[in-house]
């Protein structure tokens, strides 16, 4: 279940608002373009948004300009993905607040340990670093296959 306040440890400027959940598929897809991230269907998006165990966004004005979410089995692994930001909002720390909610709510609802994983795009890395993420070279290698309905 998702609190309808989410924990800012980074505030926004003002004119931001935080909310809990993710957007509409239409609205995750254009943000996911625009922000330089793999574009997605509707479909799919359709399909896999109702299965975020936690998400977040960030509106400016009516419109959302910024998101993030976890998936997993809410315990032993989470994998926190679509961390994207309209880039003619990037600079006001709309990533470290929507980072840092999520960091938050990781810590105050896993039940023992997790494992939290993601992959850094270009050089997004700096900013998870922040939050405690370190690169799992040479020990691992993060590994992944597109699979496409014909």
């Amino acid at each position: 279940m998702m609190p309808s306040s989410p924990k800012l440890d980074y505030p926004l400027p003002s004119g931001y608002v935080f909310r809990a959940g993710v957007p509409d598929a239409a609205t995750y897809c254009r943000l996911r373009r625009i922000s330089g991230l793999t574009p997605r269907s509707v479909l799919a998006a359709q399909a896999g948004l109702p299965n975020t165990l936690y998400g977040v966004h960030v509106q400016h004005g009516s419109d959302v300009v910024g998101m993030g979410r976890m998936i997993g089995d809410a315990s032993l692994f989470i994998h926190v993905v679509d961390i994207a930001v309209d880039p003619a909002h990037r600079g006001q720390g709309i990533g470290s607040a929507i980072i840092g909610a999520i960091m938050h709510h990781i810590r105050a609802t896993i039940p023992a340990e997790t494992y939290v994983s993601l992959m850094a795009n270009g050089e997004a890395w700096q900013l998870y670093e922040r939050f405690g993420f370190s690169s799992v070279m040479p020990d691992a290698r993060g590994m992944a296959q597109w699979i496409h309905k014909q």
